[in-house]
């Protein structure tokens, strides 16, 4: 297990979490994604006793990585939201008109 800090928002063990939060224990697996391949966290496991690592908890995955963002033909095939001309009676009447 490893102590991070977040350097930005990232998702740790599937939550958004933020650099306001301090110091998190994940897994070496978790630490090692966030500290060497996307490089959004610092690896502070040094600042910590050994009793301090052997009480802690690492974070639960509580959910899978987000899903990277829908590319434009995917979001094209999708069906479009319609949009409906209000009837007479929705219409927005003028509060008074001036001569």
């Amino acid at each position: 297990m490893k102590f991070i800090k977040l350097l930005s928002s990232a998702y740790v063990a599937g939550r958004l979490r933020h650099p306001h939060e301090g110091a998190i224990p994940v897994e070496d697996k978790e630490a090692t994604r966030l500290v060497d391949d996307e490089k959004v966290a610092e690896d502070v496991t040094d600042d910590f006793t050994a009793d301090q690592i052997a009480e802690a908890q690492p974070e639960p995955i509580t959910a899978a990585p987000p899903t990277p963002p829908v590319n434009a033909e995917t979001a094209a095939e999708q069906p479009q939201a319609t949009t409906e001309k209000p009837s007479k009676t929705q219409a927005a009447k003028p509060a008074s008109t001036k001569e």
